[in-house]
């Protein structure tokens, strides 16, 4: 219980903590926060109701958290691309289970952080927000985003991949040694027994 206490308080402080700071602070840390990591490592390592309450919990509190204190509205159509981004995350560690290597796990992760990134920079675009409506603007802001926004979209999501797969592999290997032997050698599903 304790990697997986870890795990959640992780998650809600790499992704607020950037936005209360603000400034230089913002700019440096933007986009490490493992969302998808651990919803991937949950939908591998816990049981399928936990899984969901975890990734849930750990994308919509930080969201509406930075959203508040920066006088934002909650942002429907960007919290429901995180849940859904979430929800396939949950879904993907479950289909590779708690035996499987760090490899499948990782492999999880890279698509559901390239999924939500894609996913969310078409939601902004078509919110009408400073992209020219064509092909051109989505691709903009795919790649270099508003101009008055730091750091660029591209680095925006190389950060997530890093810290997504950089994250699920400490996940992993801290959920691998947390379930116990004697569960794996009874051939019970150690998803189940956290």
């Amino acid at each position: 219980m304790i990697p997986l206490l870890l795990l959640i308080a992780s998650i809600i402080l790499l992704r607020i903590a950037p936005w209360v700071a603000g400034g230089e602070v913002l700019k440096a840390a933007a986009g490490y926060a493992p969302v998808m990591a651990l919803a991937v490592c949950s939908g591998s390592f816990l049981s399928r109701r936990l899984a969901w309450v975890v990734a849930l919990v750990a994308a919509v509190v930080p969201h509406f958290v930075i959203n508040l204190s920066h006088g934002y509205g909650f942002g429907a159509a960007h919290l429901g691309v995180l849940v859904a981004a979430s929800g396939v995350a949950v879904a993907l560690g479950a289909a590779v289970k708690a035996k499987a290597t760090v490899v499948p796990v990782v492999g999880a992760t890279l698509f559901s952080t390239v999924l939500f990134y894609l996913l969310s920079n078409t939601v902004s675009f078509f919110s009408g927000v400073g992209y020219a409506p064509t092909l051109g603007g989505w691709w903009q802001c795919l790649t270099t985003g508003l101009p008055e926004f730091a750091p660029q979209t591209w680095v925006f999501g190389v950060r997530q991949l890093a810290g997504d797969v950089g994250f699920t592999v400490m996940f992993w290997a801290l959920c691998r040694r947390s379930v116990p032997q004697t569960v794996a050698a009874s051939g019970m599903s150690p998803a189940r027994s956290i």
